[in-house]
C-alpha cells in the first residue's frame, strides 16, 4: 500500500511540474510575441515618418525575421492603409457647391488600394451631382443624402502619391454644412469619417502580429497614427494569445 501510495504522490508531482514548466514556456513565448508585435508597430511607423522627411511617407507590409525563432508580420486592410487628409477641407466654386480640397493617399508601398464606392452623407436639402478625382469624374448623378455613389474604382498605387478629390458638386451651397463620407474599398472593408468641418484627421491604422517559430502562440497590436500630428492616437492588443 506504501509503494502504491508513493508512486500515486510521485506521479501526481511528476504532472504537477510538467505542467508549470508547459505553462512557464506559455508564459515565456507570449511575452517574446508581444515584444515583436510592439517591435513590427514602431518599425511601420518609425518607416513611415522617415520617408515622410523627403517626400511622401510609406510602410512596407508582410514579415520581418528578428532572429532565428522569432518574427513579426506587418499588415493591415485596405480601409486601415487609406489616409484621408481633412485638414484644409472647405466648400468654393460657384455658389459654394463644391466641396474642395480632400487628399487621399496609400499609406504603404507594398501593394494598391481601391475604393470601389463612396457613400456621402449631408445635413440639407442639396443633391450630390458630380465626383471628381485626381482630374477625372468619376461619378455623375442626382442624389440626395445619403448618397451611394458607385464611382469608377480609383486605386491608389504604391509610389507614394497624394491624390486630390478635386471636388463634390452639390446643386446648391453647402456653406456651413457638415458632410461625412465612408470609403468603401474593394475589400469589403470601409473607412468613416466627417470630412467637414474640417478637422486634423489624417490617419493609417497598421496592425503588427508577434510570433514564435514551431509555436501556435501568437499576440497581434493594432496602432492609428495621425501623419499631421506625428502622434500614436491609439495602440491596443486586438488578438491575444493562442496556446495549444
Amino acid at each position: 500500500m506504501l509503494i502504491v501510495f508513493v508512486s500515486i504522490a510521485v506521479l501526481g508531482v511528476t504532472v504537477f511540474i510538467v505542467e508549470k514548466l508547459r505553462q512557464f514556456d506559455a508564459e515565456q513565448v507570449s511575452a517574446r510575441c508581444i515584444y515583436s508585435a510592439q517591435a513590427g508597430i514602431h518599425q511601420a511607423i518609425y518607416f513611415f515618418r522617415l520617408r515622410d522627411l523627403a517626400a511622401n511617407g510609406s510602410f512596407s507590409l508582410g514579415q520581418t525575421n528578428i532572429d532565428a525563432g522569432n518574427f513579426f508580420t506587418v499588415g493591415g486592410t485596405a480601409a486601415d492603409l487609406l489616409m484621408v487628409n481633412t485638414s484644409t477641407a472647405t466648400t468654393g466654386g460657384s455658389g459654394n457647391r463644391d466641396f474642395l480640397n480632400l487628399r487621399i493617399q496609400n499609406a504603404t508601398n507594398s501593394q494598391t488600394i481601391n475604393i470601389d464606392r463612396m457613400v456621402v452623407t449631408w445635413n440639407n436639402t442639396r443633391s450630390l451631382r458630380t465626383i471628381r478625382i485626381n482630374g477625372s469624374n468619376v461619378w455623375t448623378g442626382n442624389a440626395v443624402s445619403p448618397a451611394n455613389a458607385d464611382i469608377t474604382n480609383f486605386t491608389l498605387n504604391t509610389t507614394p502619391t497624394i491624390y486630390s478629390i478635386d471636388f463634390l458638386r452639390f446643386s446648391g451651397g453647402m456653406a456651413g454644412a457638415t458632410i461625412n463620407i465612408q470609403f468603401v474599398m474593394t475589400d469589403g472593408t470601409s473607412r468613416s469619417l466627417t470630412v467637414l468641418p474640417a478637422s486634423q484627421n489624417y490617419n493609417f491604422t497598421v496592425k503588427s502580429t508577434g510570433k514564435t517559430a514551431g509555436s501556435n502562440i501568437y499576440r497581434t497590436i493594432q496602432s492609428d497614427y495621425n501623419a499631421l500630428t506625428a502622434r500614436i492616437i491609439n495602440y491596443n492588443e486586438i488578438n491575444t494569445e493562442i496556446i495549444p
